[in-house]
């Protein structure tokens, strides 16, 4: 999520939708009452045709049906050749819209949370002798990928398998599923999960994590998140992007400069001269307009917790340092 433009004295806000979770918080944050202004298509006055225009509504209800956010109400402002009444946007990733309502505080600080929290998406295979299925845990929900079956002899058989073949194939599933992927859970009992975590490449182990539960499929599933095993891929993962790019920040102070931290860092963004924007929660919070002029000017902002080392050793700096183009 995206705040192109805030004014908290009039109870404003522009946001640019940048995925699917962005749009299930949304969908209790737009209350009735609301103004909600987007880009849409309405038919004209002599129902001959639609046209593109600007729209506002007095929201109504709002409803999240998976890639799409509804928002029905009543048209308040809009072109003078279109029928009013009701309407729907249809807002999706890559959408921009306006809103308008009685903010409180707390509405505001969702709202900045929301723009510096990392969205996730974290496979999980629940693995038992013989069975694997998949499941896709995003903040907005859990999607049924898909299974793999295949019977593997008992030890009664005089030509056991000894399973190979089916780690093989839960490899050849993940490495396939998991390489656009951040993080990937492989969970069940026993020790199948382990042999397939052998079979993996360099690449996809490097993002997995192990997670013992007593049984597979959705129970399995909701186990492994009960112990913790979401909550540590997603911290871990969050707190590595943060340290590296503070390990980015130290080492270019110590070799070519092309860097600086505190109060100086302000002015550096006013010169243009900032690439990349390392900032506290605190900070950006005390400085709402920094983070948008670094990125209006085509740099990147970087929200650095200070939960872990890293960021308390940005706190030290003053909760603000920068990666610059050029040293002006």
């Amino acid at each position: 999520m995206k705040l192109l433009q805030t004014d908290k004295s009039s109870g404003y806000v522009k946001i640019r939708i940048e995925n699917d979770d962005d749009l299930w918080r949304l969908k209790d944050f737009i209350k009735k009452g609301d103004r909600v202004k987007a880009l849409t298509q309405r038919t004209k006055l002599d129902g001959r045709e639609k046209k593109t225009c600007t729209v506002t509504l007095r929201a109504e209800k709002s409803e999240y049906t998976g890639k799409r956010l509804r928002v029905t109400g009543e048209i308040t402002e809009g072109a003078e050749d279109i029928e009013l009444g009701y309407h729907t946007f249809n807002l999706e990733e890559g959408k921009e819209f306006e809103l308008k309502k009685d903010f409180t505080q707390s509405d505001w600080e969702k709202l900045e949370e929301w723009e510096a929290k990392r969205s996730y998406q974290v496979l999980f295979c629940l693995v038992e002798k013989g069975k694997s299925e998949l499941y896709m845990v995003e903040e907005s929900g859990i999607t049924d990928l898909s299974n793999v079956h295949q019977n593997i002899p008992g030890k009664m058989y005089s030509d056991q398998k000894t399973g190979e073949d089916f780690h093989k194939e839960v490899r050849s599933v993940l490495e396939r599923s998991g390489k656009d992927i951040d993080n990937i859970v492989l969970a069940g009992p026993g020790n199948q999960k382990k042999k397939v975590y052998n079979q993996l490449s360099d690449e996809i182990k490097k993002k997995t994590f192990l997670q013992d539960t007593s049984v597979t499929g959705e129970t399995g599933l909701h186990e492994a998140i009960k112990r913790g095993a979401l909550e540590k891929v997603v911290e871990e993962s969050r707190i590595s992007d943060e340290t590296s790019v503070m390990e980015e920040l130290f080492e270019k102070l110590e070799k070519d400069g092309d860097a600086s931290y505190g109060d100086p860092v302000k002015e550096l963004v006013e010169q243009g001269a900032v690439e990349k924007l390392l900032i506290t929660p605190n900070y950006s919070r005390e400085n709402p307009e920094l983070k948008k002029k670094v990125e209006r000017q085509g740099g990147e902002a970087v929200t650095v917790h200070t939960d872990h080392e890293a960021g308390e050793r940005l706190e030290n700096l003053g909760g603000i340092a920068a990666l610059l183009r050029y040293q002006p």
